[in-house]
């Protein structure tokens, strides 16, 4: 009786079908029985190797030159960058430079006498303040006044922009205090240099 329970369990087991392990992945991805997993291609090419000498990063900055001649990108030097500056050529000047609302702003500024004329001057009082206290309060004074002025200049320079038709998006503080910085300047430092001479209309 022992031998045919063994000979019914072992033939039962032989019965049962053996459950296949699932495949995981793409079947490009799989490789026959016995060889390696080939690689998953990628259509990303490596960056260029990073210059090692001087010679090798000369060579580079050399050839990266000939690309921008090539697409038509001329390098100023420094000479025709300040003459640039000066004459007010968009392609240097700064973004804060920038648009034809700014540009009515520094016309005004040129145009005019202003109390902002005199702001460097009001840096010694403060530095004498120090010794003589009287004068700090003078000075801070003067300070709310020329704030008031970049205000005011500020409006006015968007009043007229908007009379000629052009986008006003910067608010009469910004604009007010973009003149400002301009007009402490003088003449002769400011940049681009005032095409409008005192006294002008604009």
């Amino acid at each position: 009786m022992k031998l045919r329970r063994k000979e019914a369990t072992a033939e039962t087991v032989a019965e049962v079908p053996a459950v296949p392990e699932p495949m995981t992945g793409p079947a490009s991805a799989r490789a026959p029985k016995g060889r390696p997993t080939p690689k998953r291609r990628t259509n990303s090419t490596p960056p260029p190797p990073a210059p090692k000498t001087r010679k090798e990063a000369a060579a580079w900055q050399k050839q990266q030159g000939g690309k921008a001649k090539v697409a038509g990108q001329k390098k100023l030097s420094p000479t025709e960058y300040r003459e640039a500056m000066k004459s007010g050529d968009p392609r240097v000047l700064p973004r804060r430079e920038q648009g034809p609302v700014r540009a009515l702003a520094r016309d005004w500024v040129d145009s005019r006498r202003m109390a902002s004329n005199y702001l460097l001057l009001l840096f010694p009082l403060m530095l004498m303040g120090y010794t003589y206290p009287p004068l700090q309060i003078i000075t801070l004074a003067l300070f709310a006044l020329l704030l008031i002025e970049w205000i005011y200049t500020g409006s006015r320079i968007r009043q007229l922009a908007r009379s000629r038709g052009l986008e006003v998006r910067e608010s009469a503080i910004a604009l007010g205090f973009y003149a400002g910085s301009r007009a402490y300047f003088r003449r002769s430092w400011r940049r681009p240099l005032p095409r409008v001479e005192l006294g002008d209309e604009i």
